[in-house]
């Protein structure tokens, strides 16, 4: 796991992302009316995060809180999932994150649930990997699974007194490893003041979450940048990854292609773009070959430069390798 150089933050201000407006009448819990409202404040220019926050949040918060029969609960979960679903559509797309990992923390209760899920939504939209933790066990073991992932941003729904209570041991052991993630609440308020919590940063909604990470993970992240494009050829998914590979880059490949590997006839990894294809990062391939076999789904691009390479590394033949399907 890494993190940036810089100061720590205890209890920050939180970073507002989208600006706010006055709050729009939260609508019942009915599919219909509450889309209406969603889709009302997405045309007023309202992010997505905004929109959870002050409208499908809510209805969620309000039905755990009041006296319910467990058909009521599941038709608030239900709807809520949908809505949800529906705004995940309306995220900004981008691949900044990439072969990069992040952990959501899942605090108990349907609030918690809805949250980790809106978290989970804003990281895949912009490329990242998101694995959800719940807190169902002790804070050591959610510690242990966070090492274990190897994740770069550890992201915990602070929205409450409860979630705050539930996020603060796991805050405190994570501040105590040598290499610490970046840890990021979101307290799903753009207008909260100033929480106590032992946090990096706290932005008030999820749309604050990517200019967050870009600043502080993917543009300061290796002082060789490295990255990979994907694209199409007419048999399948073209991933080109740039700068060096090495082990480090090649598990972040690895998690690139890993995911998508059954959306597709064929994956054709190319490495032209690569600054060097060196022994050590070619190796890694191979070892991900052996323990994922390649063929028949995945393969490198028979060009000349990775040839060569692969016979300097005294890899010939150790890959399989395909041409562009034109």
């Amino acid at each position: 796991m890494s993190r940036m150089a810089g100061d720590h933050q205890f209890g920050p201000a939180p970073d507002l992302g989208s600006p706010s407006r006055a709050p729009l009448p939260h609508p019942a819990a009915d599919p219909v009316a509450l889309r209406a409202a969603i889709d009302l404040a997405l045309a007023s220019g309202d992010g997505a995060g905004l929109a959870y926050a002050q409208l499908l949040r809510p209805v969620v918060a309000a039905a755990g809180a009041a006296p319910s029969s467990e058909a009521q609960r599941a038709l608030v979960r239900s709807t809520a999932h949908a809505a949800l679903a529906d705004l995940a559509l309306r995220l900004p797309v981008s691949d900044e994150g990439l072969g990069r990992r992040a952990a959501v923390v899942v605090p108990p209760g349907l609030a918690g649930e809805l949250d980790a899920r809106a978290l989970a939504d804003a990281l895949e939209a912009g490329g990242w990997t998101a694995v959800a933790l719940t807190l169902d066990h002790d804070a050591a073991g959610t510690l242990d699974a966070v090492e274990a992932l190897n994740v770069e941003v550890v992201v915990l729904p602070a929205a409450d007194a409860d979630q705050l209570e539930a996020s603060q041991a796991i805050c405190a052991l994570l501040r105590r490893t040598i290499a610490p993630p970046l840890i990021v609440g979101v307290v799903f308020d753009a207008e909260v003041a100033a929480i106590a919590m032992a946090a990096d940063h706290v932005i008030g909604t999820t749309d604050a979450l990517a200019a967050l990470l870009r600043r502080r993970i993917v543009k300061q992240a290796d002082a060789v940048a490295w990255g990979v494009r994907l694209g199409r050829d007419a048999d399948g998914l073209v991933v080109t990854p740039f700068g060096l590979l090495d082990v480090a880059s090649v598990a972040r490949l690895r998690e690139v292609v890993e995911t998508r590997r059954a959306l597709y006839p064929r994956i054709l990894i190319d490495l032209r773009d690569l600054l060097e294809p060196d022994a050590e990062g070619l190796g890694a391939l191979v070892s991900w070959d052996a323990e994922q076999p390649w063929d028949p789904t995945v393969a490198v691009a028979d060009d000349p430069r990775t040839v060569a390479a692969l016979r300097r590394a005294g890899l010939r033949d150790a890959l399989p390798l395909a041409a562009f399907a034109l």
